[in-house]
């Protein structure tokens, strides 16, 4: 397994690289079980999309809390821009014997060194509220995605009426000290939609505690 090796960084790398550097140790505590069903769901995506194996990016994969699982006939490679959290991630992979895990590396999504088409599917869990700019992020992401693969994303969307919107867009001044943008509209994801001529959406699905996240399939 290629572990940890550097990719190059930009200043698309996320906002909060800061905060997930000091709190790495804590991730898991906060991130694993009330964030699980929605990997589930996401690891079953990707099933779907490679019956016969494949090809997968995880970008933004954190201590790598999906890797056990996704599928085993895949192959799995997964970049973060956190060294401390590739680190556990690399930990977890080496006593979880997750062989289907090939690379591990420190690289910012927005300017990954991946060819052109590189993967059959590109997972992003919980990453597009968390980058600076999303709609960079997502055309990068959407590069290395070969024609005739899927993008996956994993996030939450916030609803534009309701009790939770007020509280989202308080809470979003504290963005920088939580480690996401609480108020994350779905536009975001729309408007980088429609201008390409190349995504076709193939599920739309609220899965986690309290639906709060949303998978997205989108085909190229």
């Amino acid at each position: 397994m290629d572990v940890v090796r550097k990719g190059r960084t930009t200043s698309a790398g996320p906002t909060f690289a800061g905060t997930y550097y000091q709190r790495a140790r804590f991730y898991d505590l906060i991130f694993d079980l009330p964030f699980r069903p929605g990997r589930i769901e996401a690891a079953k995506a990707v099933d779907e999309v490679l019956p016969q194996g494949g090809k997968v990016l995880v970008a933004g994969v954190g201590t790598g809390l999906e890797l056990g699982l996704l599928p085993r006939r895949a192959r799995i490679t997964a970049v973060d821009f956190s060294r401390p959290m590739l680190d556990i991630a690399r930990d977890r992979v080496r006593r979880d014997r997750l062989d289907h895990v090939e690379a591990l590396r420190v690289m910012d999504a927005g300017a990954m060194d991946f060819k052109d088409a590189s993967f059959d599917v590109v997972l992003a869990p919980y990453l597009i509220s968390v980058v600076p700019s999303p709609p960079h992020v997502l055309d990068e992401m959407w590069r290395v995605t070969r024609p005739g693969g899927e993008m996956i994303i994993l996030n939450h969307f916030s609803d534009e009426t309701g009790p939770w919107v007020r509280l989202e867009k308080s809470l979003d001044r504290a963005g920088s000290w939580l480690g996401w943008r609480p108020y994350f509209p779905h536009a975001v994801i729309d408007d980088w939609c429609r201008c390409r001529h190349d995504v076709k959406g193939m599920q739309e699905k609220r899965v986690s505690l309290f639906k709060l996240t949303t998978l997205l399939r989108l085909k190229k």
